[in-house]
């Protein structure tokens, strides 16, 4: 990552969050973070075919947790509250995906013992995947949504949208695209109301998992 990026864009995006009331997450919360996610994400298509098909909680949390250890420098990770609730994930432009040994050491031998090495090739598999489609739709000059979990017995209370807005309007103001991608049918309407087009369905490569594409163009305040 740009150190420049570090420097100017990261604390002024975390300007925007605090400013809108929300919870910049302490590495003391990614444990309860990783907890939220799994939650959220059972038996979401993405993690099943990770798990060879089947939902694997403890998989599925130690994957989020290993992520959310080698992002805390780059992204930016804020909840709705210091109640967790619910949170967003979202990496500034330039990223390209994670590193092996960074994964590696902050848990992946753990996720390895847990899940069988074949994890490792399927992650890998699906990384260099959306990764690929990424830069096809964005060159990499984009700030990249890449989780937001809300907790089951939260959902419909709105956090969702309170997690996007300002980041959205960050987006806006800074006049930069905004990039996701989701692995359910039923999560599209709810970004497109958010400004998210559709830009590519299809199923991952020897896989029946649907990945769609989305991005969003900066809203021009002044038309």
């Amino acid at each position: 990552m740009d150190k420049l990026v570090r420097q100017i864009e990261i604390p002024l995006a975390k300007k925007i969050i605090e400013k809108a009331g929300l919870y910049i997450v302490q590495k003391k919360d990614l444990e309860r973070l990783a907890e939220v996610s799994a939650d959220a994400y059972e038996d979401y298509p993405l993690h099943n075919w990770f798990s060879k098909g089947k939902y694997d909680k403890k998989a599925s949390k130690l994957l989020m947790l290993i992520s959310l250890k080698t992002m805390t420098e780059d992204a930016i990770i804020y909840a709705d509250s210091e109640d967790l609730n619910g949170f967003a994930v979202w990496l500034p432009f330039g990223f390209t995906g994670n590193k092996a040994l960074p994964f590696l050491f902050s848990g992946g031998f753990k996720l390895i013992l847990h899940s069988g090495p074949g994890i490792i090739s399927r992650l890998s598999t699906y990384e260099k995947y959306s990764m690929n489609l990424k830069k096809e739709f964005t060159d990499n000059y984009d700030w990249y949504l890449f989780n937001i979990s809300v907790k089951k017995s939260e959902q419909g209370k709105g956090i969702a949208s309170k997690l996007l807005r300002p980041m959205l309007k960050f987006c806006d103001d800074e006049k930069m695209v905004a990039y996701l991608e989701t692995h359910k049918g039923s999560n599209v309407g709810f970004y497109n109301h958010y400004g998210f087009e559709l830009k590519k369905e299809e199923c991952i490569t020897k896989t029946t998992v649907t990945h769609y594409s989305m991005v969003r163009v900066p809203f021009d305040n002044n038309k």
